[in-house]
């Protein structure tokens, strides 16, 4: 280049700045109006002072107050980017502007009652479109400044108008004459209004704890940009975290340029903060400090390309359903819009996230370090809830020197106190593992090494990769990448130490079953103790009101008419002492184990003997008599003794009779005779063999039978 060329470029750039800081004192002369303060984007930055960094608009008791800034003129550096040869040329951001876009009352008005709103959205507007008194007031939000029935006064906002060199710039509303809620309407209710002289290629809007009012003037501003249907529905029916960014063949055109990360985990309500009507939350109030009130929390990053897409896709899914034939691929560098919607009741949000300090190349960069910003948002939140576990669980250090607080931890109270504890506190930090993983599985399925490497088809491909301006995007993108592996490991190690917490619990409460388990057996023994007691006195009482029947008996046998006339009473002596000496001897025997054992063996042979002696009468009788048979004794003891001819052979062992057995008594009484005189046994031929003898107790058995036939 000649020196007349470089004098031109350098004539150009003076003219430039001179023309920015003119406009800087003109707003600076101007004061507040009623529209949001603009500033011009100045090429060079180099330093900015700390406090322009806090570009909350009211988030949180005590929260400073809402700056208005503009990026400094001396400087481009992003506070955690590195600056390169590049960073000074504004080609290398995105060029194309926003479409401009005004909103008024009216139109409002209008949307929330003729808008047809699905059940998530009336769940989440359901004291408005449900209320048409509401609806038809002059003035559809709060006027009085402070805290408003609604508590939208504790609404946070943040919105950035990013220019085309990457710079944001802060938009708001003074509140000193407004309420909040206005604050925020007023401030989102343009976009590249036609007054304005340079126009914005991105905006980044971040809205916090709104009220359903706020939620509708939202939804009626961002809904052409946005589905803002879907975007409530993932607020009320979240189950996990979920990535919603391959969408490309989707039939709504906003779902087709927009990508959505929805965020849903827990978090511990704030002092003075209420959960959403449609959240989980712990309705119970309870003063004990002991006691974690948890509430369920969500928050989701969307962000839409809102140029004409630059190519199509075929689908390569030839069964999907509700799908285009033919997808739509989105410039990276085309003109974006990022919405970021938090409900997080604790008004611990991160406001440090977006600055002025920062600049974007594009918009799918603000969303990756939104989206970086809120995963440092929800580690913070995971680790306030293990510490809250950790110091519900722990012992006082106290502990080792009082025995009631040893006693109270060892042994179970009649409200299961330490039970309950430890059994929420388990459940709680392996749901609050299940929420960890299911973030870091969404993004690390969504969010592969080619797309940071601009190499996704899908996800915001790079045409050229070798461009100056795609190679510098490449750069920083790779800087973000690492500071999402750390940010992965980081939530591994929380699962980790979530895991050893819970090891810690599980060991308490089996010291804490040990413990009310032995306490437990000890006082059943003591019971048990007790009972055996209680029966010896049962015992003791039974026995004085048996000491006393015997004499009842007796006096109640004699009378008065039955008593002897006689002056002496020795008869009534004698009966009391036979009825009562016996009486009392059996009593007094019977409750000892000797006595006891002793009378139940004489009563069972009694009953043995009488169980015979029924038995025998009780037996039938087959035998005819003597004189009906005609026969004599001797000639029935001739019968017996004459041999029977043997039975036929049998070939089956097994079919051989056994020979019947003669009790004792029947043996004596054969080997006597009936006379009872002295005479010697009767001398019988014995069988030479066993069979011999099986033979004879066969042939004496059918001679029984013939008899008693």
């Amino acid at each position: 280049m000649d020196r007349s060329g470089r004098f031109e470029a350098r004539e150009e750039l003076y003219h430039e700045i001179a023309q920015k800081i003119h406009d800087l004192l003109s707003q600076n002369i101007a004061g507040p109006s009623d529209s949001p303060r603009r500033g011009s984007y100045p090429q060079h930055s180099r330093s900015i002072p700390s406090r322009l960094n806090q570009g909350e608009s009211g988030f949180g008791r005590g929260s400073p107050k809402n700056w208005i800034g503009s990026p400094s003129i001396l400087s481009r550096g992003t506070g955690e980017e590195s600056d390169d040869d590049h960073g000074t040329d504004e080609t290398l951001y995105a060029q194309q502007e926003l479409r401009s876009e005004v909103y008024d009352l009216e139109g409002l008005r209008s949307h929330l009652m003729d808008y047809p709103w699905n059940e998530f959205g009336v769940e989440i507007l359901a004291d408005v479109v449900h209320n048409p008194d509401f609806l038809r007031q002059a003035s559809l939000f709060p006027l009085q400044t402070g805290p408003v029935e609604d508590r939208s006064h504790l609404s946070g906002f943040q919105v950035w108008d990013v220019a085309s060199d990457g710079a944001p710039l802060a938009l708001d509303y003074t509140e000193n004459e407004t309420s909040r809620a206005i604050a925020i309407w007023n401030t989102i209710k343009e976009i590249n209004s036609p007054s304005r002289q340079r126009k914005a290629v991105g905006r980044i809007t971040i809205m916090r704890e709104l009220t359903p009012i706020l939620f509708g003037a939202l939804h009626y501003v961002l809904n052409d940009t946005f589905d803002m249907d879907e975007i409530f529905q993932l607020l009320v029916t979240a189950d996990s975290t979920s990535s919603h960014v391959h969408r490309a063949f989707e039939l709504d055109a906003r779902r087709q340029c927009s990508k959505i990360f929805a965020f849903e985990y827990f978090t511990i309500i704030g002092e003075d903060c209420l959960p959403l009507h449609w959240q989980l939350s712990d309705k119970e109030i309870d003063n004990n400090p002991r006691h974690i009130r948890i509430t369920r929390c969500n928050a989701v990053i969307a962000l839409a390309m809102t140029s004409d897409p630059v190519r199509k896709v075929r689908n390569p899914s030839r069964r999907a359903k509700n799908q285009n034939d033919y997808g739509n691929i989105y410039d990276p560098f085309s003109s974006w819009h990022l919405l970021n919607l938090q409900c997080f009741p604790d008004l611990k949000s991160s406001t440090d996230v977006h600055d002025t300090a920062k600049h974007y190349v594009n918009g799918p960069e603000a969303f990756l370090i939104t989206l970086l910003g809120e995963f440092r948002d929800a580690q913070r939140r995971f680790e306030d809830i293990n510490r809250a576990i950790t110091k519900l669980i722990t012992p006082p250090s106290s502990f080792m020197f009082d025995a009631k607080i040893r006693d109270d931890l060892l042994f179970e109270d009649q409200h299961f106190t330490y039970v309950r504890r430890y059994f929420w506190a388990y459940q709680t930090l392996g749901i609050m593992n299940e929420s960890i993983r299911a973030i870091v599985d969404a993004f690390e399925h969504d969010f592969p090494e080619d797309l940071f490497d601009g190499k996704a088809k899908l996800l915001w491909p790079l045409d050229d990769e070798n461009s100056a301006r795609n190679a510098f995007y490449k750069k920083r993108l790779a800087t973000l990448k690492h500071k999402f592996d750390a940010q992965m490991r980081s939530f591994r190690a929380l699962i980790q130490g979530n895991e050893d917490r819970r090891t810690e619990i599980r060991g308490l409460r089996e010291e804490l079953y040990v413990g009310t388990s032995i306490h437990e057996s000890r006082k059943s023994v003591e019971m048990t103790e007790t009972t055996v007691q209680q029966g010896h006195n049962v015992k003791l009482l039974t026995l004085v009101s048996i000491f006393f029947l015997p004499s009842q008996f007796v006096t109640s046998v004699f009378g008065m008419t039955n008593m002897p006339t006689q002056e002496s009473y020795w008869l009534f002596g004698v009966v009391m002492a036979a009825i009562c000496v016996p009486f009392f001897i059996l009593i007094g025997s019977l409750n000892t184990n000797r006595g006891m054992n002793f009378w139940l063996s004489k009563g069972t042979a009694i009953s043995r003997n009488f169980l015979k002696l029924f038995s025998f009468f009780g037996r039938p009788f087959h035998k005819t008599s003597n004189v009906a048979d005609g026969k004599s004794e001797d000639e029935k003891q001739g019968a017996e003794e004459r041999p029977k001819p043997p039975p036929a052979s049998r070939t089956h062992r097994g079919s051989i009779m056994p020979m019947p057995r003669r009790s004792n008594r029947q043996l004596s009484q054969s080997d006597h005779s009936d006379e009872g005189d002295a005479a010697a046994p009767r001398t019988q031929k014995a069988p030479s063999s066993k069979l011999a003898q099986m033979f004879k107790g066969e042939r004496q058995e059918r001679t029984n039978s013939s008899y008693e036939v």
